[in-house]
């Protein structure tokens, strides 16, 4: 077999690579059976933070087995010494490249070790040993006299029976002592009033070998706020408990700062529950933080109900108002006067679908210079505008009436002399026949509006007596059947309460229903047909009078009952007019529906009449 010089080298070199991995794996075997003999304890970790290596002592000194170890997270093994001086110096080791030795506490054995941290290419090696007994108890010694000097909060220390032995510069500063002070007193002279007998029982388990905390007021003891958390400690030496250490620290601040944040947050809550609008606060992704009582009594909605997605179907229609403030450069805004949204004509939508008519208000929340949420407050005003709309009609009303006075007087005088010489000339019997006819038609006419205008321009009489609706229908459909009948429409009556009483003005109720069976007749073709319903539903009574005409266009619904407007081509919109002032002034309602080529059901609902 023939081999080229290319692949002759690259034999070469692939023997050299095999022959240097295993020289290298026959080295690490070699370090290892030394490190064996070696009695320190040595663990290696690679950039990861795994063991890759530990010797026999320190799978021996760790209490587990050399394959338990390999592989592990460091931090998994040494999870209680995480953000302690070993997690520090290891982190500074690995950082600066440099070597850190430092004793540390291993609380699951319960020892004191010696940590020397060694960085090596991306590795670090780490000895550790059992520090001996007068060593630690060097270490302890210092590490409690260090907690005495600088340790922030009072400390101090009692032998058994609660008998001061030490207590540190912040305890002197607390309580204002000194060391001549505290000479054969106890800690519990520093706690007055009734609670030495709780503080006793607390002090007692603690020196049983259960360390305790409680909070105590001392307040009204001192005549100042004054909150102390007492945190009762056992001092055990050769595993022995020879006292207690008391650590004193003051919450007093803490404590005046949660009342002051009760105090606004119940005052904010009282203010915001006795307010009629509705507040919602939204932070920037939509989530609820402020829903006061009103506004879940105008929408419906529980605070729980309200998830981002049902803000959006709440007020999808001003959500641009709300993002325009997330977007906003505000260094160069006045906060206070240029960034607030208010609007009024608005529909929102209720929980059950109802449309309600709002003016709202949209304020960002702002913390410092940044946009944190919005707040909105809103109303509704569905009521007010329907009483602007009454107003607007009334003045409306009021006008026609003064026009309505003058014209009658205007035009009655001259009509009546008209008249008078028209019966004359036929009785002279002069002129045709047909043409006395239409003028008679017409001067009828001119009477009929003339009549509907005084209506308007002067109150009438209300006379209001207990009246049967039906009697008062069955007189209007027997007086327009001629009407009904030259027209060949049938005229249905569908009477399902035969004893239904109102107090009414008979003449006044009467005149509605010929306007509303008149105006069905007008409006419905020949051969049609209109049904007449009574029925006595929940204290009231309901009539409906349904045709089969032509119908009303959706868009013209709304100003049925208007002065002067009219769907037909002779009306003057004044019938339907009055019949809507009748009703009302009778505690009725009035309600139009229609359906364009259908027909119109027009259903009055006035007060049942009880005896």
């Amino acid at each position: 077999m023939v081999t080229n010089k290319a692949e002759m080298s690259w034999m070469k070199n692939a023997d050299s690579i095999v022959n240097n991995q295993q020289e290298q794996q026959d080295n690490f075997e070699l370090m290892s059976q030394t490190f064996d003999f070696i009695s320190d304890a040595i663990l290696i970790v690679d950039k990861a933070w795994k063991l890759i290596y530990t010797n026999e002592a320190a799978a021996k000194l760790l209490r587990s087995s050399k394959r338990d170890l390999l592989g592990v997270h460091l931090w998994d093994k040494f999870s209680d010494n995480v953000r302690t001086t070993f997690f520090d110096s290891y982190q500074k080791s690995l950082l600066e490249d440099k070597p850190v030795e430092f004793n540390e506490y291993y609380t699951p054995l319960k020892m004191w070790l010696h940590f020397k941290v060694i960085p090596s290419k991306g590795r670090v090696t780490i000895l550790l040993n059992k520090l001996n007994d007068n060593l630690t108890m060097e270490v302890t010694e210092e590490v409690y006299r260090t907690m005495f000097r600088d340790y922030p909060d009072a400390v101090c220390s009692t032998d058994l029976r609660g008998y001061f032995l030490t207590v540190n510069k912040s305890f002197k500063e607390m309580f204002s002592v000194d060391d001549e002070n505290i000479k054969g007193k106890h800690f519990l002279d520093y706690l007055v009033g009734n609670r030495n007998g709780r503080i006793k029982d607390i002090f007692e388990t603690a020196i049983n070998g259960n360390p305790q905390t409680v909070e105590i007021n001392l307040s009204n003891e001192v005549g100042r706020p004054f909150v102390v958390m007492l945190s009762l400690i056992p001092i055990i030496v050769n595993s022995e408990i020879i006292g207690a250490y008391a650590i004193f620290k003051n919450i007093t601040k803490y404590y005046l700062n949660v009342d002051e944040i009760r105090r606004l947050y119940d005052m904010n809550q009282s203010i915001m529950e006795a307010v009629e609008d509705g507040i919602l606060g939204l932070d920037k992704d939509f989530n609820v933080v402020m829903w006061n009582e009103a506004a879940e009594k105008i929408t419906g909605y529980d605070r729980e109900e309200l998830t981002p997605e049902t803000i959006h179907k709440l007020l999808h229609h001003i959500q641009p108002s709300i993002d325009h403030f997330f977007n906003k450069d505000f260094n160069s805004l006045n906060l206070f006067e240029e960034i607030v949204i208010e609007k009024s004509g608005i529909t929102f939508y209720k929980k059950d679908g109802t449309p309600f008519i709002t003016e709202f208000t949209v304020t960002p929340m702002i913390s410092g210079e940044t946009v944190i949420g919005s707040v909105l407050t809103f109303r509704d005003i569905t009521q007010k505008k329907k009483s602007e709309e009454l107003i607007h009609q009334s003045e409306k009303l009021s006008a026609v009436g003064q026009l309505a006075a003058g014209i009658a007087h205007e035009i009655r005088n001259p009509l009546t002399s008209l008249k008078g010489f028209l019966q004359l000339i036929e009785f002279n019997q002069g002129g045709k026949q047909e043409y006395y006819d239409i003028m008679k038609s017409e001067f009828s006419r001119i009477e009929q509006i003339l009549n509907e205008l005084l209506i308007l321009s002067k109150p009438q009489k209300m006379d209001k007596v207990p009246t049967s609706i039906v009697n008062l229908m069955d007189h209007t459909v027997t007086l327009l059947q001629t009407q009904a009948i030259i027209k060949n429409i049938q005229i249905k009556k569908d009477i399902q309460a035969e004893d239904a009483m109102v107090e009414c003005a008979e003449h006044q109720i009467k005149q509605v229903f010929v306007n509303l069976i008149k105006n069905a007749i007008e409006a419905t073709d020949d051969g049609g047909e209109i049904n007449v319903l009574i029925r006595a539903i929940n204290q009231e009574v309901t009539v409906e009078v349904v045709d089969t005409g032509c119908g009303i266009p959706k868009e013209k619904l709304k100003r049925i009952g208007e002065p002067f407007f009219t769907t037909k081509n002779k009306g003057t919109g004044l019938g339907l007019m009055v019949t809507f002032q009748i009703i009302e002034e009778h505690g009725g309602t009035v309600e139009v529906d229609s359906i364009e080529g259908e027909g119109t059901t027009f259903k009055i609902k006035l007060p049942l009449y009880e005896s």
